[in-house]
């Protein structure tokens, strides 16, 4: 028998193909890959095309545009930006998230890529760096976090993406992940006045936990809490709806490890500022039960609605999770533990509402980049 169309139609320059199930899911704007989400089933957002190449054909690299990949644990993001109006801000031009799941199996003992995974996020950048392209940015940075930091095999990563793009994957260290992270909020108009606050960032890998005094950071944790890593550590059955004694015992992880780290939550009058993927879905979620927008809705989260929201989902099996508006299907599978790590965070710090921020390490970078 020859190789199914579906499989001839995601083989390319990176080599291989991705088949299995959790190992890489797509969420996209643009129609180059719909077709595909419609047959992993996620859900494809609306499209949001760059201009054409052709329209751009000749134009010399603009310098004052600059374009960031985040390789991230669950998801594979762009931004493409410029400085904006105020003195050290930064203007959004393109954005994309593609969910890519290339941390499967980042919970073993020796936690390596699969081929599979690799193979996915090796044609995400392709992907995603062409789109930049679009935008002639003068600079063009690639960065890792906590999936790619952590693996055994991410040098057989590093060569694979530069061997189909010509470009080469930053891995960013804890501490370089905190202070950028740290920088793109300083880029949050929102929080300009605000001099003294915590910030947490819940990715698929990791949770940051940092803490900001005069705008510079005092303290920076990063801790291994990820939604992804705490889904593949504790739950058996992912198809199934979350048992009360297995959302018990990511809570008392989640605890003990809080504790053990000694990070400094104090004072409670210091706001506890948000980002990550899993706080994104979470905003929108809370809006789409409102029928808003999650621009509309307010960027403050409070506790008792995190609560409600953490005890509905983990109620649900799979299927009914990923019908769920806002939802990515790509996510469904990890919801419950990014939920019960966000309420965990907020009784152990004793905070009763977060405020949302969606700048993050990219805007970070990126303001570094322009600067």
């Amino acid at each position: 028998m020859g190789e199914s169309p579906f499989l001839a139609a995601t083989r390319d320059q990176c080599g291989r193909v991705a088949h299995t199930p959790f190992a890489v899911y797509y969420t996209r704007r643009v129609q180059w890959l719909k077709k595909t989400a419609q047959l992993i089933g996620s859900k494809p957002r609306p499209k949001l095309d760059p201009p054409a190449p052709a329209d751009l054909l000749g134009a010399m690299p603009s310098p004052e545009t600059v374009a960031v990949i985040d390789v991230g644990s669950n998801s594979i993001k762009l931004l493409v930006a410029r400085s904006g109006t105020a003195p050290g801000s930064v203007a959004a031009i393109f954005a994309e998230t593609i969910e890519t799941r290339i941390s499967t199996g980042i919970s073993q003992a020796l936690p390596s890529l699969t081929e599979a995974a690799m193979a996915a996020g090796c044609r995400t950048i392709t992907e995603l760096a062409r789109l930049a392209q679009g935008y002639q940015p003068k600079t063009l940075r690639i960065v890792a976090t906590s999936a790619v930091r952590d693996a055994t095999n991410a040098i057989q990563f590093i060569e694979l993406v530069n061997e189909a793009t010509g470009r080469e994957i930053q891995i960013l260290s804890g501490t370089e992940e905190a202070t950028y992270i740290g920088k793109g909020l300083r880029c949050d108009p929102q929080i300009a006045g605000i001099h003294h606050f915590i910030q947490m960032d819940l990715g698929g890998g990791s949770l940051e936990l940092i803490r900001f005094a005069h705008g510079q950071i005092e303290q920076a944790l990063s801790l291994q809490l990820g939604a992804v890593r705490l889904t593949e550590q504790f739950i058996a059955d992912r198809d199934a709806a979350l048992s009360t004694e297995t959302a018990a015992r990511i809570t008392a992880h989640v605890y003990e490890t809080l504790q053990a780290s000694g990070f400094n939550f104090g004072p409670n009058a210091a706001p506890l500022i948000v980002t990550g993927g899993a706080l994104t879905v979470t905003r929108a979620v809370l809006a789409a039960q409102n029928k808003q927008t999650i621009e509309a809705r307010s960027p403050v989260l409070h506790k008792q609605e995190i609560t409600g929201l953490k005890a509905a989902l983990i109620a649900l099996p799979l299927h009914q999770r990923m019908a769920l508006p806002q939802l990515p299907a790509a996510r469904a599978d990890i919801i419950p533990a990014a939920l019960i790590t966000i309420d965990s965070v907020l009784e152990h710090a004793e905070r009763d509402r977060v405020t949302h921020s969606f700048y993050n390490l990219r805007y970070g970078i990126a303001a570094e980049l322009l600067s």
